[in-house]
C-alpha cells in the first residue's frame, strides 16, 4: 500500500490532507485570471469620443453617444436585438446592421461621386470596395481631442443611418419594423440610439492600435466591410481541440486510477432512494415553513412559461387570426425580459426552498430561525412583484428615465430589474446566506471543513457573492467595460456557481436517498467543484471573445472554456451506475426494507446528469472555439444551448430539490408517483424537441447564412421572418404544447393543490443531529 500510495495520483488527490493544496492553487489560477481579465478589459477598451470632420464639425457628440447607450437599455432593446452580439436575436444585432449600412452608404457616395465623371466598370467598383475597407479598418482616433476624425462619405453615412434606425422604429411598412410602431418615438432618442450604433459600428470596423484587426477581431463578419477571422481565431481554436484531449486523457487516467482504490461509491448505504425521515414521516422544524417558497416558484415557473410563449408567437404572428395584436400589450423585448429574468427567479426560490429544508437534518434549528425564513419569503415576493410591474413599466417609458432605472429595468440581458430591485434581492439574498450560515454553524470546524453540510454554505455563498458584481455596472459606462461586469454575473451564475451549487445539492441528496456514502460525497463534491472552478472562472473568456476585447482574452477563453468539458466527463462516467441504483431501491422496497421510494426525484437527478453533458457540454462546447464562435455567435445556436443549459440543468435541479422536500411534506397518500413521471418525461423530451424541431435547426441555418453573406443578413427580418423561419417555430410548439400541457401546469397543479396535506411538524429526537455529525465525519 506504501507503494501504490507513492505512485497513485489519484489517491493523493482523495487524501483530505492535501485539499488545501488543491483549494490554494484553483484559488491562485482563478483569481489571477479574473484579475487579469478585467485589467485587459479597463485597458484594452474602446474609447467613447465624438466624430468630427477634418474641418472640426462635430457630427455624433460624446453625449449623444452615452445616451444612445441608456435609451437601448432602459428601453429593453437588449431583449429584442443585440449590440456586439449580446442580447436578443428577434430584431438586428445592430452594431453588424449599423456596420453593413455604412458600408452600403459610403459606396453610394463613391459611385455617384465617380459616375458623374465618368462610365462606371468593374474595375471601379473593385477599387471602390477595396477603398471602403481600408478607410473602415483605418483608426483616426485623436486622443488629444478625444475625437474620431471621419471622412465625408463616412459622415454621410452616419445620416443615413440615423435614417434607417428612424424607420424601424415609426414606420409599420419597414421590413425590420419594431412592434408597436412608435414604441420610441422622441426624435431624440432616435437620433441618440443611431449615434450608439454608429459608435458599435466603428468599433467592429476600426483597427485596434498597433494592430491589422479591429477592437472586436474582426467581429462581425461582413466580407464587404473587410471583416474576416483573424489568426489569433483560428490558431487558439487548434491549440485549445490540442488542451482537451491532453486534459481528457489526464481525467481518465487519474478517474482509473481512483477505481481501482478499496471501497465503491454505492457501498455502505442502509436504502436507497428513500431516508429515514421520509420512512418515518417526521418533519422537521422550519420545514414546513417552505412550502410557501415551493408553492411561489410554480406561480413564477408558469408566468415565465406563458410569456414565453407570447415571445415565440411574435415570430408566427398566431394572434392576427382571431384579431387580436398581443405585442401591442405586451411586445417581444417585454415578453422576452420577463422569461428569462422569472426562469432565473423561480430557479432560486426553489434553491432557497430546499437548501433551508435540509438545515434542520444537520443541527439543532437556531433560536429566531422561523422568523429569518418568514421574513426572507416576503422580501422574495416583494421583489418578485416589484420586477413584474418595472419589467413592464419600465421599458415602456411610464416611469421616466431616472425613476425606470431605479424602479423598472436595467436593460442588460438576465441581469434586468431596477437597480432598487436588484439591491433588494441582494439584501434578501445574504439573508439567505445567513440563515444557512446559522444552521451549519457547527460544522465550521477544522474537522469538518470540507464536510457537505459545510459546502452547503460553500456553494451557496459563492453563487451569492457573484451577484454584487452587477453593482458595478452603470448606465453612463463604456459598454465593453459594463459587459464585463454583467458577465461577471451572468457566466458566474451559469458555467461556475450555478454548477457548484448544483454539484453541491445533487451530492447532498444522494447522500439522503442511500446512494453513495458521505465520505465518498465529500470527495465527489470537492474534485468536481475543484475542476468546475479552475476551469469555468477564466473560462468566462469565452464571452468576450467579440466584445472589444485583445486576442489574450481569446487564448484564455479557448483554452480554458474547452477544458470545462472535463468535470462533465467525471459525472458521464458515473452515469450508468448511477442509473442501476433505481433498480436495488425496488429490490428493497420489495424485500420489506424501506416503505417508499423516490424516483421521480431520481429521475430528475439523472435528468440533470444527461443535460449537464449534453445541452451544457455537448452543446456548449459546440459552439465556444473561437471560429465556430465567430460565425455563430448571436445566432440560435446560443438560444439552443441555453435552453439545454438553463433549464436542462438548473431547472431540473430546482424540481428535483423541490420535489424531496414536497414528498417529505406531503402525506403519503397524497403522493402521485405516476403523475410525477408523466410530467418528468413531458418537460424533459417537451424541451428536447423546442430544441431539435426548431432552436438548433434554425441555428446552423442561420449560421450557414453568416458564414456566406454576413452576421447582418443573418440576422435579418428576410431570414428570421421567412417561411422556413415560421415553419420550424410552428413545429417548435410541438415541444412546447407537451412541455406545458403534459409539465408546467400538471406540476404547478400538484405542488398547489396539496397544501392542505401537509405533514404537522415535530422536533427531532435531542440528540440525533450529533449522531448524524459523527456520521458525516466518519472516514
Amino acid at each position: 500500500m506504501t507503494a501504490l500510495k507513492a505512485k497513485s495520483m489519484g489517491l493523493w488527490l482523495i487524501a483530505k490532507k492535501n485539499w488545501w493544496l488543491h483549494f490554494l492553487l484553483v484559488a491562485v489560477i482563478s483569481i489571477s485570471g479574473v484579475v487579469w481579465l478585467g485589467y485587459a478589459t479597463y485597458d484594452g477598451a474602446p474609447p467613447v469620443a465624438s466624430f468630427a470632420l477634418p474641418g472640426g464639425q462635430v457630427v455624433v457628440t460624446k453625449q449623444q453617444i452615452v445616451r444612445g447607450k441608456e435609451v437601448f437599455h432602459l428601453r429593453g432593446l437588449m431583449n429584442y436585438g443585440s449590440f456586439m452580439g449580446d442580447g436578443a436575436e428577434r430584431g438586428p444585432d445592430f452594431t453588424a446592421l449599423a456596420l453593413h449600412n455604412m458600408v452600403e452608404s459610403m459606396r453610394s457616395f463613391y459611385e455617384g461621386e465617380l459616375s458623374q465623371k465618368q462610365a462606371m466598370t468593374q474595375h471601379d467598383r473593385d477599387a471602390i470596395s477595396a477603398r471602403i475597407k481600408r478607410e473602415l479598418h483605418e483608426n483616426r482616433f485623436d486622443s488629444q481631442r478625444d475625437q474620431v476624425e471621419l471622412n465625408p462619405a463616412q459622415a454621410l453615412a452616419f445620416e443615413q443611418i440615423k435614417a434607417r434606425f428612424a424607420r424601424m422604429f415609426t414606420d409599420p411598412t419597414d421590413p425590420d419594423a419594431f412592434h408597436p410602431i412608435g414604441f420610441i418615438s422622441k426624435k431624440e432618442d432616435l437620433d441618440a440610439l443611431s449615434a450608439f450604433f454608429f459608435w458599435g459600428a466603428w468599433v467592429c470596423a476600426a483597427n485596434r492600435p498597433g494592430e491589422t484587426y479591429s477592437y472586436t477581431q474582426n467581429w462581425p463578419p461582413d466580407l464587404d466591410a473587410g471583416n474576416s477571422p483573424t489568426l489569433p481565431t483560428f490558431f487558439w481554436s487548434v491549440l485549445s481541440i490540442f488542451a482537451l484531449f491532453l486534459g481528457i486523457g489526464a481525467v481518465l487516467y487519474v478517474y482509473g486510477q481512483i477505481k481501482t482504490l478499496p471501497g465503491s461509491t454505492f457501498d455502505g448505504v442502509k436504502m436507497a432512494l428513500s431516508t429515514e425521515d421520509l420512512e418515518a414521516q417526521l418533519v422537521r422544524p422550519t420545514q414546513r415553513a417552505t412550502y410557501k417558497f415551493f408553492v411561489f416558484a410554480m406561480i413564477l415557473f408558469l408566468v415565465q412559461v406563458l410569456v414565453g410563449i407570447l415571445a415565440a408567437n411574435d415570430f408566427v404572428r398566431a394572434d392576427k387570426t382571431v384579431g387580436i395584436d398581443l405585442p401591442k400589450l405586451i411586445p417581444f423585448n417585454i415578453a422576452r425580459s420577463l422569461h428569462l429574468t422569472l426562469q432565473i427567479f423561480w430557479f432560486f426560490v426553489c434553491w432557497i426552498g430546499y437548501t433551508v429544508f435540509l438545515l434542520p437534518r444537520v443541527a439543532h434549528v437556531p433560536k429566531g430561525q422561523k422568523g429569518l425564513i418568514n421574513l426572507l419569503f416576503g422580501g422574495c415576493v416583494l421583489v418578485g412583484a416589484g420586477v413584474l410591474f418595472g419589467l413592464y413599466a419600465g421599458p415602456f417609458g411610464y416611469l421616466g428615465d431616472s425613476a425606470a432605472y431605479w424602479f423598472g429595468s436595467q436593460g442588460w440581458e438576465f441581469m434586468e430589474p431596477g437597480r432598487v430591485w436588484q439591491i433588494l434581492l441582494l439584501g434578501a439574498f445574504v439573508l439567505w446566506i445567513l440563515i444557512i450560515y446559522r444552521g451549519v454553524k457547527p460544522w465550521l470546524r477544522k474537522a469538518n471543513l470540507w464536510s457537505v453540510p459545510a459546502w452547503l454554505l460553500y456553494g451557496s455563498g459563492i453563487m451569492v457573492a457573484f451577484l454584487f458584481f452587477g453593482l458595478l455596472v452603470t448606465p453612463s459606462a463604456n459598454f465593453a467595460i459594463s459587459d464585463y461586469w454583467r458577465w461577471m454575473v451572468v457566466h458566474m451564475w451559469v458555467e461556475a456557481t450555478f454548477e457548484v451549487f448544483t454539484t453541491v445539492v445533487v451530492g447532498y441528496l444522494l447522500v439522503q436517498m442511500g446512494l453513495i456514502t458521505r465520505p465518498m460525497a465529500e470527495r465527489v463534491i470537492f474534485l468536481a467543484v475543484m475542476l468546475f472552478l479552475v476551469t469555468a472562472l477564466v473560462g468566462i473568456s469565452h464571452n468576450f471573445y467579440w466584445i472589444a476585447k485583445p486576442s489574450s482574452i481569446i487564448a484564455l477563453g479557448s483554452v480554458f472554456s474547452t477544458l470545462q468539458v472535463l468535470p462533465l466527463i467525471l459525472l458521464t462516467l458515473d452515469a450508468w451506475k448511477m442509473r442501476q441504483e433505481g433498480k436495488r431501491a425496488l429490490e428493497l422496497q420489495a424485500q420489506g426494507k424501506q416503505v417508499l421510494v423516490m424516483d421521480g426525484v431520481w429521475l430528475f437527478i439523472l435528468a440533470v446528469n444527461f443535460w449537464n453533458i449534453f445541452g451544457a457540454g455537448v452543446f456548449g462546447s459546440l459552439i465556444n472555439l473561437p471560429i465556430v464562435n465567430y460565425y455563430e455567435h448571436a445566432t440560435y445556436l446560443t438560444g439552443n444551448h441555453a435552453h439545454g443549459a438553463m433549464f436542462g440543468v438548473k431547472g431540473n435541479v430546482a424540481i428535483a430539490g423541490m420535489l424531496f422536500c414536497c414528498q417529505h411534506l406531503f402525506r403519503r397518500e397524497t403522493w402521485n408517483p405516476k403523475l410525477i413521471r408523466i410530467i418528468f418525461w413531458s418537460l424533459n423530451v417537451g424541451v428536447a424537441l423546442m430544441m431539435f424541431l426548431d432552436l438548433f435547426p434554425v441555428g446552423l441555418y442561420q449560421l450557414t447564412v453568416c458564414m456566406t453573406r454576413g452576421l447582418w443578413y443573418a440576422r435579418s427580418a428576410e431570414v428570421v421572418q421567412s417561411t422556413l423561419w415560421k415553419t420550424l417555430t410552428y413545429a417548435r410548439s410541438v415541444g412546447g404544447m407537451l412541455f406545458t400541457f403534459g409539465g408546467v401546469i400538471p406540476l404547478v397543479w400538484f405542488v398547489l393543490s396539496r397544501g392542505r396535506a401537509l405533514l404537522p411538524e415535530k422536533d427531532s429526537a435531542e440528540g440525533e443531529w450529533t449522531a448524524y455529525e459523527k456520521d458525516w465525519s466518519a472516514e
